[in-house]
């Protein structure tokens, strides 16, 4: 079976092309695949599969085997793939379905991919405010975050911290967690670092995570526009309008390689 392994902004992935629904994959393969040490290593695993209506399907599944609704990251690696390897169309300007709802993304440049972000909902849906001293926000960009703001994103403790809040009772089905400094209020500029469920731990780009933080700061001070964000795995714009109706996230997207591996 051909795969390829793609970075979003250092969140990574291995897809697989399942357009004619000849694998069927289950979750103990894709924790073996996802193995930093003894598997191909990722975060995750996208099968792009046909949709009847649009482009594609998009089925992300995070490393502990479970599925995802939906993955920011994994979307703009998506579009990467479907115009560059996949060869669907000449347009640079893809719809395509996930678990959730329907995404467009395209290819702004080479190597960088731009999706409008549809969902949003549940904000504030969940009292978190105990969880900062400063602010904080549930919310849902396709997937449920908290987000928290700090002083400092160097100092806190994400593993143990995230962990924490990621397994509160409050979280029926647990969330994400996003913890975030300003670093730059006039140019609407923040440092962030993103506790994954799924993951079940720190990783370096999460794109629900950022847009889902560029609406809470949106709220909490009033931005709208661009947001500049700087993750772990490097640096990514989120545009937010003030009715919160047109929500785009754009970054850098990288095709590390490609090979092949067993499919049991």
């Amino acid at each position: 079976m051909e795969f390829y392994k793609y970075s979003g902004s250092g969140n990574d992935f291995i897809f697989i092309d399942n357009r004619k629904e000849q694998w069927r994959i289950k979750p103990k393969m894709i924790e073996s695949w996802c193995k930093r040490r003894e598997g191909i290593g990722a975060d995750g695993v996208i099968l792009i599969g046909s949709s009847e209506k649009y482009d594609f399907e998009m089925r992300i599944f995070n490393s502990d085997g479970s599925e995802a609704e939906m993955c920011g990251n994994g979307a703009r690696c998506s579009v990467h793939f479907a115009y560059y390897h996949l060869k669907m169309k000449e347009s640079k300007h893809f719809t395509f379905e996930t678990m959730n709802g329907v995404y467009e993304g395209e290819v702004v440049e080479a190597d960088e991919v731009r999706v409008k972000m549809t969902e949003l909902y549940d904000v504030n849906a969940i009292n978190i405010s105990d969880l900062s001293g400063k602010r904080a926000m549930y919310l849902n960009t396709g997937v449920p975050h908290a987000v928290v703001q700090v002083s400092s994103v160097e100092d806190v403790r994400i593993k143990s911290i995230g962990s924490a809040i990621r397994n509160d009772v409050r979280f029926s089905d647990g969330t994400n967690v996003d913890f975030f400094e300003v670093i730059d209020p006039e140019n609407k500029t923040i440092k962030l670092r993103v506790y994954e469920r799924g993951v079940e731990d720190e990783t370096l780009c999460c794109g629900t995570g950022v847009m889902a933080t560029a609406v809470a700061c949106a709220k909490f001070f009033n931005w709208s526009g661009m947001i500049n964000v700087y993750a772990k795995g490097g640096f990514l714009k989120a545009i937010v309008d003030k009715e919160f109706k047109e929500l785009y996230f754009q970054g850098e997207v990288k095709m590390l390689f490609k090979g092949e591996i067993a499919p049991a």
